[in-house]
């Protein structure tokens, strides 16, 4: 719709991979060519990471695409398989025989994977949205890995999964595969500076021939909306550009971002701030340099990460206008800590309780389900989350414990206890549909416990 109004010759944010516009910076390029040459090298076992939207599939298509001379390409797309179905399923995507029952078939995979190996070329599984793997399918991922020569793996193995993997990955019943992963990669989501190289990117790829149409300030809400996240960025941007036509202008301005964010189900529908302390306003003032209008739709704390000349002087102001008195960093913290702690309410905090209390209790099962993990250690959107009227309905079977991904604190939402595998098993089957859309998984609460014990609980350990 909008694509005349800005000379586009396609559309330039397509949620689906396009690998004509596969985009190099922000450690991409690096990581393709670290997971070509692992799997080139006969390396086993290889891990990729990443939160949803940051581009795994897109890697997952540029890595295919690039080893297609040398290397068979096996999907695992379904993360749902029963471990029986593993070896089926890579069997019927290399056309071999399935019939004969399971070491029938792994005879038969074992002589195609010899027989590629003599030829020169190696076979490579992809197991995408690996997290979801149960243990049992993860297990025979393991085994597969064992197919080898003298020399060689003759399968490779590549998981791509969201940072919960790193978590299934820790249970003690999988330990043996996590010691085979020889090689594991993070991608990380796009800083400023990668959203205001990457949006001009797409857009020449689509056909813009003009100057950066996105002003400083949209590209800073747009980079703090998105979470840095690819597939939010395209979601985002093509909506502030629509706004942007709406409204018969030339550039995307903060406004039309407002606009997006206020259109998006994942973007944070950031309230009107409590009233803070004038060295906070101050603060939030001089680093965005949109005045008071702005301010109702500012993020709560940790607003950094810009060039306030730049802003300045895209806002139109002469640099050399006066600075704004000195802020003490410490009262900034201090307030910022303050708002956050006054937006927790008390369902978030119930179930806090309620989770501290179940996992001191000393009947804790052996397993649970977790959920969904949060995107970051803001209580909000998890209360958010909890409140939907269809997850009320459970919410004295949901938990609350706290977690680490790469060093950033989260929050893991777990559902249920049981005392056996095969049971929790069959809960994870039967589980509620208002539960399903994260990707719920198995996870042991022995591991649970010991990785909660380094925030809340007390050190006393499951022997």
């Amino acid at each position: 719709m909008y694509g005349q109004h800005f000379g586009l010759v396609s559309s330039p944010f397509r949620i689906t991979p396009d690998t004509r516009r596969f985009y190099p910076g922000a450690q991409r390029g690096a990581v393709l060519d670290a997971l070509a040459y692992a799997i080139l090298r006969g390396e086993g076992i290889v891990k990729l990471t990443g939160e949803v939207g940051s581009g795994k599939t897109m890697l997952c298509r540029m890595l295919a695409d690039r080893l297609a001379a040398d290397v068979d390409i096996v999907y695992l797309a379904n993360p749902s398989l029963r471990r029986e179905d593993v070896l089926q399923a890579i069997a019927l995507d290399l056309k071999l025989p399935t019939d004969g029952g399971r070491l029938k078939v792994l005879q038969v995979l074992h002589d195609y994977l010899l027989q590629r190996h003599a030829q020169g070329r190696r076979v490579a599984v992809f197991v995408e949205e690996a997290q979801g793997m149960d243990l049992d399918a993860l297990e025979e991922i393991r085994l597969l890995s064992n197919l080898e020569t003298r020399e060689d793996k003759l399968l490779q193995i590549v998981l791509f999964g969201q940072p919960e993997l790193d978590v299934h990955l820790a249970v003690h019943e999988v330990r043996q595969l996590r010691d085979r992963v020889t090689h594991s990669f993070t991608l990380p989501p796009l800083t400023l500076a990668d959203v205001r190289d990457y949006i001009p990117f797409r857009l020449r790829a689509a056909g813009y021939q003009g100057r950066d149409p996105f002003t400083l300030p949209a590209y800073w809400y747009l980079a703090r909306a998105s979470s840095g996240l690819i597939r939010r960025l395209h979601i985002l941007a093509d909506k502030a550009l629509l706004a942007a036509y709406a409204d018969d202008c030339r550039q995307v301005r903060f406004r039309h971002l407002r606009r997006a964010v206020a259109d998006s189900e994942f973007a944070a529908k950031w309230p009107a701030l409590p009233r803070p302390g004038w060295g906070f306003t101050a603060l939030i003032l001089f680093l965005t340099g949109i005045g008071t209008t702005g301010l109702a739709m500012l993020p709560q704390a940790g607003v950094s990460a810009m060039n306030t000349a730049s802003i300045s002087r895209h806002d139109g102001r002469p640099e050399s206008s006066p600075s704004p008195a000195p802020v003490n960093p410490g009262r900034v913290r201090a307030e910022a800590a303050e708002i956050t702690e006054s937006a927790s309410s008390s369902t978030f905090s119930a179930r806090v309780a309620a989770t501290q209390s179940w996992l001191n209790s000393g009947f804790v099962g052996r397993y649970t389900i977790q959920i969904m993990t949060s995107d970051s250690a803001a209580p909000a959107p998890l209360e958010r989350y909890l409140m939907e009227p269809a997850r009320l309905a459970h919410l004295d079977r949901l938990y609350i414990v706290p977690a680490a991904i790469n060093g950033t604190q989260r929050w893991s939402v777990l559902y249920g206890n049981y005392d056996s595998y095969a049971a929790a098993q069959l809960a994870l089957q039967e589980i509620p549909a208002a539960l399903k859309g994260n990707g719920p998984y198995l996870r042991s609460l022995p591991a649970v416990k010991k990785e909660a014990s380094g925030y809340w609980l007390p050190a006393r350990q499951d022997t």
